[in-house]
C-alpha cells in the first residue's frame, strides 16, 4: 500500500454467507439499538425462506472485520411481489463509499428480477434519510418503536366467555388463520395476502426465538380470536404480531392477550419488551399506551418508485 493511503481503501465487498451471520447480527444490533434478534434467528430465516424469496447477502470487510452488511429479496407473502433492500454500515466507517458499494449489489440483483416496487427501512438519522433520498426512495411511513419493562405489567382476569391460553396449547392452523386475517388490516406499503400455511409454520411458528409458551391467545368457544406473538432473546422480547379477528374487535381482547404475554415475558426474566407500529395504527398505539409502552426510536419506511 502506498504511504498515506487511507486505511478504508483496504475494504473488500463480497457475497455474504452463513459464516458471516454472527458478525452481521452484532453489526445490526449496534446500528439498530432497539433491535431484538439473534444469530440463530438469522440462520433460521435464511434456511426457511423459499426459493421465490431470491434472497442474497453481501458483506463489506475492512482489516478483516465485517463493517457492512446488505441483503436483498422479494416479498413472497404479498401478491404485489415488492423487492426489499437493506444496507447497514458500521458508524465508524461511514461516508467512505461502503454503503453505496453494497447498495449497488442490492440494486443490480433486484433489477434483474424486473420488480416494479422496491421497499426499504432505515433509522431516523439524517445520514440514513440522505442515503435513501439520494438513491431515489421516498419516505412513505414512520414506524414508532416503543418499549416497556414487562415486570411493571399487572395480570388481568379474562371476562366471562373468554379463555386465555398459551399458543403452545393450540392447533397452529387456527392461529395461522387468525394471523392471516389480522395481517390484512396492518398498515404498510403492501398487503400480506398470499401466506402459505406450511411456509408460515416454518418461518414463524418454528422460529427458534419464538416463545409459544409465553405467547397468548384469547379463546372464545374453543376458537382463538385474538393473540400476541412474542420472540425472546438475550433478556429482551419483541411482539412479533398482535391482532384480533374482525368480528371480535373493540372488546379489549388484543389488550388482554398482549398483557398476558408480557406478564409471561417478565416471568422469563425479560426486562425490556419492544413493539413497533405504524404511526397510523391508532388502535394498536392505544393498546400499547394503556400497557405503559413509551417511544424509544423510530423506523422510516421507504419506497421506490
Amino acid at each position: 500500500m502506498l504511504a498515506g493511503e487511507p486505511v478504508y481503501a483496504r475494504r473488500v465487498v463480497r457475497d455474504g454467507n452463513p459464516d458471516d451471520f454472527g458478525a452481521a447480527t452484532e453489526l445490526l444490533k449496534r446500528s439498530w439499538p432497539a433491535r431484538v434478534g439473534s444469530e440463530r434467528g438469522l440462520r433460521h430465516a435464511a434456511a426457511s425462506e423459499p426459493p421465490g424469496a431470491h434472497r442474497r447477502y453481501w458483506a463489506a470487510e475492512s482489516e478483516g472485520a465485517l463493517v457492512g452488511w446488505a441483503t436483498a429479496s422479494v416479498n413472497y407473502e404479498s401478491s404485489e411481489r415488492p423487492g426489499h433492500a437493506q444496507v447497514c454500515v458500521a458508524e465508524e466507517v461511514r461516508r467512505r463509499g461502503i454503503g453505496a458499494a453494497l447498495f449497488e449489489r442490492c440494486e443490480a440483483h433486484l433489477a434483474a428480477l424486473d420488480l416494479g416496487l422496491v421497499l426499504a427501512f432505515s433509522t431516523a438519522e439524517d445520514a440514513s434519510r440522505g442515503f435513501a433520498t439520494a438513491n431515489g426512495f421516498r419516505h412513505t411511513q414512520t414506524i414508532r418503536i416503543s418499549g416497556v419493562d414487562p415486570r411493571a405489567i399487572d395480570a388481568a382476569e379474562a371476562p366471562a366467555g373468554v379463555e386465555l391460553r398459551r399458543l403452545a396449547e393450540l392447533e397452529p392452523r387456527a392461529v395461522f388463520e387468525l394471523d392471516c386475517e389480522a395481517m390484512l388490516d396492518v398498515p404498510g406499503d403492501v398487503t400480506m395476502d398470499v401466506v402459505d400455511f406450511e411456509q408460515w409454520l416454518e418461518e414463524y411458528w418454528r422460529h427458534p426465538d419464538m416463545d409459544l409458551e409465553a405467547s397468548v391467545a384469547a379463546v372464545v368457544d374453543g376458537k382463538p380470536v385474538a393473540f400476541s406473538l412474542l420472540r425472546v432473546t438475550a433478556g429482551r422480547a419483541v411482539s412479533d404480531m398482535t391482532g384480533t379477528l374482525r368480528a371480535y374487535r373493540s372488546r379489549g381482547l388484543a389488550l388482554l392477550a398482549k398483557r398476558a404475554t408480557l406478564v409471561n415475558a417478565a416471568a422469563r426474566g425479560v426486562e425490556l419488551a419492544i413493539t413497533d407500529n405504524h404511526e397510523t395504527n391508532a388502535a394498536m398505539l392505544r393498546v400499547n399506551e394503556r400497557l405503559g409502552y413509551e417511544p424509544v426510536a423510530s423506523t422510516l419506511s421507504w419506497s421506490r418508485p
